[in-house]
This record gives C-alpha cells, sequence and structure tokens, in this order.
C-alpha cells in the first residue's frame, strides 16, 4: 500500500491555505474555542491555527480544548468514549455564548466528526460550531466546512505527515 504523504512544507503551505479558509468566512470571533480532535495527530494544526487566527481574539492566542478520538477498530479509547467526553466538553461550556472550531488534522472516514457533529448539535446551534481539517479523504461520510485538499485512498494511498511512524498498527495500510 501506498501513502498520501505530506512533507513539512506541504503542510506549511496548506495550514496558511486552511487559515485564510477560516478568516476569510469570518467564523472566527472574541473568544472562539479550537477544539483539539485527535491531539496525538492534530497538535500542530490546531496550535498553529491558535496563533494565527489570533486577530479575531484581540491578538490572544485562541483558547485550546482537547478531544481524543478513536483510532478504526481500537479498543483502548472507544467511540463511545469519545462521545462521553464530548458532552462533558461541551457541558464545561452549557449556557455560555461560545463558538467551536473543531479541528483534526484529516477526516478519513468521517465516523467521529459525524458522531460528534451530533453530540455538540444538542449544545451549540449550528452558527456556532464548524468543523476543519487539512486533508479530507474524498469518500468520507463528514465534509467538514473548512478544508484544503481531498485524496483518494485507492489511488493516493493512506494519509501519513512527515513526523508519523509509518508502523503505526493502528492503521490498515
Amino acid at each position: 500500500m501506498s501513502y498520501y504523504f505530506i512533507d513539512p512544507i506541504t503542510e506549511h503551505s496548506d495550514l496558511q491555505k486552511l487559515k485564510e479558509q477560516i478568516q476569510k468566512s469570518e467564523f472566527v470571533t472574541e473568544g472562539t474555542i479550537i477544539v483539539n480532535c485527535s491531539p496525538d495527530y492534530s497538535s500542530i494544526v490546531c496550535q498553529s491555527l491558535q496563533h494565527l487566527l489570533s486577530e479575531a481574539n484581540n491578538n490572544k492566542p485562541l483558547q485550546l480544548e482537547y478531544l481524543d478520538m478513536p483510532y478504526p477498530n481500537q479498543e483502548t479509547y472507544t467511540k463511545e468514549q469519545m462521545i462521553l467526553d464530548a458532552k462533558k466538553l461541551m457541558e464545561k461550556y452549557k449556557g455560555q455564548l461560545k463558538k467551536f472550531l473543531f479541528v483534526d488534522s484529516g477526516c478519513l472516514r468521517g465516523s467521529n466528526f459525524t458522531a460528534l457533529a451530533k453530540v455538540v448539535s444538542e449544545y451549540v446551534g449550528e452558527e456556532d460550531r464548524r468543523f476543519a481539517c487539512l486533508y479530507l479523504q474524498d469518500d468520507s461520510s463528514f465534509i467538514p466546512e473548512f478544508y484544503v485538499n481531498t485524496f483518494n485512498f485507492e489511488k493516493n494511498g493512506g494519509l501519513l505527515f512527515w513526523w508519523e511512524n509509518k508502523n503505526n498498527p493502528y492503521w490498515p495500510w
């Protein structure tokens, strides 16, 4: 199986494109919270956006929250646990006028974002939530509002970043 390999220059360039998309939408305002989905994969993207989008927050880095997402077929952290953690996160801000930008480095199958969107919709309206990623698998069941590039798993291979261990046992490729 081949890889849809993302080198550091491409990642940086695409991160700038993602920032521009988000800025152009004018979604981010003072007090917007970035939720780092899959911190083990999305921390570079989220930390960068936290600072790059800070102009909309009086030049202060946006607040970050963290939400783990399960790997495919992982038994140690399940989708049910992720849903419970998402509910706890949203309960923390219940009744506050907050906007949420949920960010993952890639949206592959889309099942995690789909489950998360369902939970979040119980707490905030559509106008106060957005989803973003750098790379979107073209057959994903979930399409985030912001993304930079799509790829085809069969043609391009599985998504692999320059900093990632290609022997990760959770990826099936």
